[in-house]
């Protein structure tokens, strides 16, 4: 199928209209669409026939056929073909030849009687002529299938749009074809060289984007990573737990794709950067992790989650030797129902033993015992994988990381959302730059989720079970509505709480609560004068907000009606993003807090928090659009009474272009066009000399094109 040049469906002409001798048309375009759209009414499809030069190579005829005109070569007996096909084509002679002189096209001839029946009105759209795909219908066609939809589904939407599969003016396969063509379009260039391209113009539009990658010792590309600006910001807020996902691959080329994720305040899942790795080895990690934490203002986050590889282990060690390295559950899941499938379906194996081992135990002796008890009950003391996870236990179950702050990842639903970044992706099909521009999609969206959570709660406020409770009144006002409803569901757990032991020990009161359901006891320790108060089972070291014991003893103890502030942690608030990050500068020598990159960051953080707040309204959102307007009127102004006029000019322009300077990068002559080594061809080399780059050496870089 050849695509239409212009946006207009073909429509059904007026069925009197003939062409005649001597009619003239302004160019090729007009010429063949009023043709074809006299040939649609008649009920026949059109398609391009011979074109003859002069001497000088300028275009002097032209002739467009009927589609069943010729004949189909023949197929002999023994020639064997995949495919059926129907013979069309059955020598008809209608035509039309035009004759071209300065640009006007002249029939100089037309033969209207064709050999066979015309098709009725309910078939048109069959016509190949008739089939065309719009840059509308083409730009929705990019939009689903970039959101994930399949083809079919993305053909029904648009024929339902139109009503009805004639009316939309292309077929299945017409939707297949372009699809695959925009793909064609999108690696044109090379993998490889698009993602760089399309790197360069982000980082150089001042969105505050970076990237780097790595070289082999061949200057083949092995390893990429990078992070914009919002991601930056994100991180500054909520990057004291990082889930690092390996679980994604791609098959083109065999390559990781590496996320790094967390939680905002609604318990949703946020994006701070993305890695591409070519193997799973030692060197590998410490550079995605170097390159994280460099990108984030060599600001390592308190606790990092990975899944159960020696190698990242390894390298989490070295780059990030601060940071509690713990395994993530949900993928601790998925591996016992590879390693011990058989029993997860049991009951009084699931429920007694592993759902506890992985999320309830709260200490150290109780993990121990309960452990001894499956393996004995069940037989299971020869089991590796269960040996090899008693190993590790220190960094899986919540028994020995009740210390440490995990930001409700360890549970069950949490790890869960964190570790399906992709879910709706065919990550073993796409391509590398299929898998970047799946993933920005991925980030707008998530954004998009938190922009409308924002938006819910600065107008709507939580149902609040206990009306006459001050503290859970303090709560909706202060904790967003996801944090709240956990807050909610911990302080009625506190109303099954009862104290039965309490002392005192000079200004420290303990208390010794339990449950009539529950053999496990609990003790809480307050100080009256500056309200401190710790529970021995550490939810809000774990997760940030008091636990049922605490509320017990400061609502029906000591009738507190609000919750003390120093329990109140910031990223789980609904002013969490309001207010800048200048504490975070420090002191910094003169030259650093003046340079630009820092400067943008503040205003990003601030400018963030406006448009924020101004997408709530219309109202709100003009008067932001008029606001800002207004302030980049008065900076110009500023900027041209400080370095001049010109000099204001010649940045402003070069900001505009320098997005398509930067993208033109030249291929030098004799680069290597091998493939990238797989992760198995990879070990047999006995050791591969790596080099780091930034988006700045790319430039100068010899062979990067030829990776791909």
């Amino acid at each position: 199928m050849e695509a239409a040049k212009d946006n207009v469906l073909v429509r059904d002409a007026d069925k009197e209209f003939e062409f005649r001798i001597g009619m003239t048309f302004a160019n090729e375009e007009e010429a063949y669409n009023t043709y074809n759209a006299y040939a649609i009414g008649k009920g026949f499809g059109v398609r391009r026939g011979q074109k003859a030069n002069n001497s000088k190579g300028i275009l002097r005829t032209c002739t467009f056929l009927c589609n069943c005109e010729g004949y189909s070569p023949p197929i002999l007996p023994h020639e064997r073909r995949d495919v059926y096909r129907t013979v069309k084509r059955t020598g008809c002679k209608a035509c039309i030849k035009f004759k071209i002189k300065d640009g006007v096209w002249t029939v100089t001839k037309f033969e209207e009687v064709h050999n066979h029946p015309f098709i009725g009105d309910e078939q048109k759209h069959l016509l190949r002529s008739y089939r065309h795909i719009t840059n509308t219908n083409g730009s929705i066609l990019t939009s689903l299938t970039g959101a994930g939809t399949r083809a079919t589904k993305a053909y029904s939407y648009l024929s339902g749009e139109v009503g009805g599969h004639e009316n939309v003016a292309l077929m299945h396969r017409d939707c297949q074809n372009c699809i695959r063509s925009k793909r064609r379009d999108l690696i044109s260039a090379g993998d490889c060289q698009s993602l760089i391209d399309h790197f360069n113009c982000l980082q150089s539009n001042g969105s505050n984007f970076s990237y780097t990658f790595q070289l082999d010792k061949e200057q083949r590309l092995t390893n990429f990573f990078w992070s914009d600006g919002v991601s930056k910001l994100d991180y500054e807020t909520f990057g004291d737990v990082v889930v690092f996902d390996t679980t994604y691959r791609t098959s083109k080329y065999n390559m990781i794709c590496a996320p790094f994720v967390g939680l905002n305040h609604h318990l949703k899942t946020v994006l701070f950067g993305c890695a591409f790795l070519l193997d799973e080895t030692i060197s590998s990690f410490e550079w995605a992790f170097q390159s994280f934490v460099k990108a984030m203002g060599n600001k390592a986050p308190k606790t990092i989650f990975t899944d159960q590889d020696h190698a990242m282990a390894n390298a989490v060690k070295t780059v990030l030797p601060n940071t509690d390295h713990r395994l993530c559950v949900w993928h601790i899941g998925k591996n016992a129902a590879h390693h011990i499938a058989h029993l997860l379906g049991k009951p009084s194996f699931h429920d007694k033993y592993w759902h506890r081992l992985l999320y309830q135990c709260e200490s150290e002796f109780e993990m121990e015992n309960n452990w001894k008890a499956m393996c004995h009950e069940w037989n299971l003391e020869d089991n590796k994988w269960l040996a090899d996870m008693y190993r590790l236990r220190h960094k899986w179950c919540p028994a020995f990381g009740r210390d440490t702050f995990s930001a409700g990842i360890g549970s069950t639903q949490e790890s869960e959302s964190t570790n399906n970044v992709f879910q709706d992706m065919a990550c073993k099909t796409m391509t590398l730059s299929e898998l970047v521009s799946h993933y920005e999609k991925q980030a707008e969206k998530l954004r998009d989720y938190e922009v409308v959570d924002d938006f819910e709660c600065a107008r709507e406020k939580p149902q609040i079970v206990v009306e006459n409770s001050g503290i859970l009144k303090h709560a909706a006002h202060v904790y967003t509505h996801a944090i709240y409803r956990n807050f909610q569901t911990e302080f009625l757990h506190a109303l099954s709480e009862h104290v039965l032991r309490s002392e005192t020990d000079g200004p420290l009161h303990a208390y010794m609560l339990g449950t009539e359901s529950s053999d496990r006891k609990h003790t809480v320790h307050f100080r009256p004068s500056d309200s401190t108060i710790t529970c021995s089972c550490k939810l809000f070291e774990m997760q940030g907000w008091l636990c049922r014991h605490t509320l017990c003893i400061l609502t029906h103890v000591v009738n507190v009606t609000s919750i003390p502030s120093q329990y109140i942690l910031k990223r789980w608030t609904k002013a969490t993003k309001q207010s800048s990050h200048y504490d975070d500068v420090g002191e910094s020598s003169h030259d650093a807090i003046n340079s630009k990159t820092l400067r943008l960051k503040r205003l990003m953080q601030l400018a963030f928090s406006v448009m924020n707040i101004g997408a709530n309204h219309d109202a709100t959102e003009k008067l932001a659009t008029t606001t800002l307007l207004h302030l980049h009127s008065r900076i110009t102004n500023q900027m041209q009474s400080l370095i001049g006029k010109d000099d204001v000019n010649f940045m402003m322009e070069n900001d505009e272009s320098e997005c398509a300077e930067n993208c033109g990068i030249q291929i030098p002559k004799g680069a290597p066009t091998t493939r990238l080594k797989g992760a198995g061809e990879k070990r047999k080399r006995k050791e591969s000399s790596c080099t780091g780059g930034t988006s700045h050496q790319m430039k100068t870089t010899a062979g990067v094109n030829g990776v791909l």
